[in-house]
């Protein structure tokens, strides 16, 4: 490899061209906000509900006015649980791969969900539409995670993902499933317990992998029970160790580029506002604009630009993290760009 060529402070070429170009797109939706779980340290207010009509069809349009020019589309479900809004998936799924064939252009997708509703039937839909990669958080083993991934009615809810995921597993279904194991210093006897687990009844096949990330503070409500998971600030580097344990791969493939900081990539909530982050969602800076019923957008491009300035310094705080880097710098965003609202 020619690291001069390759490489530009730290990031690769390919990755900086592949946030760049307007060949490739990835939306990221909120079929709904409204979720089953009332995890203890959850940053969300879940105030919004599902996507309506107008919101469902405006959104359908928009994919119509960008797929004639794309290579690469790639939806992002978000929510909330957006499993509670599954027919809303479906319908804006296959819509959107239908177009995809039509045009020729490589159609995938990714779901961030609790788990607790993937059972079969809905797995083998989702895999039909290539919404097939999925990350489903973990807090340890079952003693552990069932004191914090609550359900709605404050049950523990480990016993049936992990059903779920085995069920899955006993398919021939192409699918990928990262387990999003949270750690805490708290639980990491659990986080222990759990990967033994995963060892045993996992590990072997190459459609699951782990990814451990430290429980942070989000803002939100429960900020007395963040406080009590990370007050010691032991989970980063127990994360850092189980993360090299179980890596797959050797190979650096440079500085991490947040996907709220890509020109190309888009939030739209079931509200029809547009955001670039789904941490961030009651923070003025990044509710960048809205959704029309035509499909059109409405972007203050003041604030747009707050969020992918980091293409013009390549520095990796910013690129990394543009939330963070705003927060410590007030002089982001000051882009003179002309502003459209």
């Amino acid at each position: 490899m020619n690291i001069t060529k390759d490489v530009i402070k730290g990031f690769s070429r390919r990755d900086l061209a592949s946030s760049l170009t307007n060949e490739k797109y990835n939306l990221i939706l909120y079929p709904t906000e409204q979720c089953n779980f009332r995890c203890v340290y959850c940053y969300e207010d879940f105030e919004i509900g599902k996507m309506p009509d107008w919101l469902i069809e405006a959104t359908k349009k928009l994919i119509e006015s960008k797929m004639s020019n794309l290579k690469v589309l790639n939806l992002s479900w978000f929510g909330g649980e957006p499993l509670l809004a599954k027919n809303i998936l479906f319908d804006l799924s296959l819509h959107a791969q239908k177009l995809a064939e039509k045009f020729g252009c490589i159609f995938s997708g990714n779901i961030t969900t609790n788990g607790l509703l993937l059972d079969i039937k809905t797995l083998t839909r989702l895999v039909e539409l290539k919404q097939n990669h999925f990350q489903i958080s973990i807090d340890g083993d079952k003693k552990h995670h069932d004191t914090t991934r609550l359900t709605r009615t404050g049950r523990g809810s480990f016993d049936k993902i992990w059903r779920r995921i085995i069920d899955a597993a006993a398919t021939e279904l192409d699918f990928h499933i990262t387990l999003r194991v949270h750690v805490t210093d708290i639980n990491q006897k659990s986080v222990l317990d759990f990967c033994q687990r995963y060892d045993e009844e996992l590990r072997q096949d190459p459609r699951f992998s782990l990814f451990f990330k430290p429980i942070e503070n989000l803002g939100g409500k429960n900020q007395d029970n963040i406080n009590t998971l990370t007050t010691k600030q032991s989970a980063k580097s127990f994360s850092e160790e189980l993360s090299l344990r179980y890596s797959d791969s050797e190979i650096d493939s440079g500085n991490y580029i947040c996907y709220a900081g890509k020109p190309n990539s888009l939030a739209i909530r079931a509200d029809g506002s547009l955001n670039k982050c789904t941490v961030a969602l009651n923070d003025d800076r990044n509710n960048i604009g809205k959704i029309n019923p035509d499909g059109t957008l409405t972007i203050n491009n003041q604030k747009y630009s707050s969020w992918i300035n980091g293409f013009t310094t390549l520095d990796s705080w910013q690129m990394g993290c543009p939330l963070s880097y705003m927060n410590h710098n007030s002089n982001v965003g000051d882009i003179k760009i002309k502003e459209v609202s």
